[in-house]
């Protein structure tokens, strides 16, 4: 009797799990490169990107968003493809390449072969979707010169997406977080062009 009671209740737990909606779905998602016009032809400029640090709320695989009383909401179905502070730092790498029309962008997943002329690092104190619905970025980061150890620029900058961003539409939270790296991104190949 315990044996069919047993194999009643897989039964039923293998009918319940099959009859649950496709909206539980996981979904997966990356912050992609943004296509930017920029430099045709960057030189002898080379720069490694030594780090990028995020928040450790931000670490894990569940996408963060604010609630209006200070809460971290973590979406169980809506997760990160893969480490959020790697696929960042190759968004950032791909994207200053693009910018600044040289391939010469170390990270620390791909150095380069020769020592850098820049070293950058960035330090990202906030990354998702806000309280007030628009997506948020604050950056803190340094370009140092590598000959002179001179620190060229100490900088700290902010943006926020054109457009408030409903909280269920992850796609379209993750759409504008890509393009928000993209602005820092054209910040930094802008102010390194200035510096030379």
């Amino acid at each position: 009797m315990k044996a069919f009671n047993l194999a009643s209740f897989v039964v039923t737990m293998v009918l319940l799990a099959g009859c649950s909606s496709s909206a539980d779905a996981v979904r997966y998602y990356l912050i992609e490169p943004v296509s930017m016009a920029g430099a045709s032809n960057g030189g002898d400029m080379s720069i490694e990107i030594v780090d990028l640090e995020i928040p450790q709320y931000l670490e894990r695989l569940q996408i963060a968003s604010r609630r209006p009383d200070s809460q971290l909401v973590f979406a169980a179905t809506h997760q990160w493809g893969e480490s959020l502070r790697k696929n960042l730092i190759r968004a950032l790498a791909r994207n200053l390449t693009n910018l600044l029309g040289t391939a010469a962008i170390g990270t620390p997943v791909n150095r380069l072969s020769s020592l850098p002329v820049y070293r950058l690092t960035v330090y990202l104190e906030r990354f998702e979707r806000g309280a007030d619905g628009y997506v948020h970025l604050l950056a803190r980061w340094q370009l140092i010169h590598r000959e002179t150890s001179d620190t060229i620029i100490n900088s700290s900058n902010e943006y926020m997406s054109e457009h408030r961003i409903d909280s269920r539409d992850y796609a379209g939270t993750v759409f504008a977080m890509s393009e928000l790296l993209g602005e820092f991104s054209q910040t930094i190949a802008h102010r390194i062009e200035e510096s030379q």
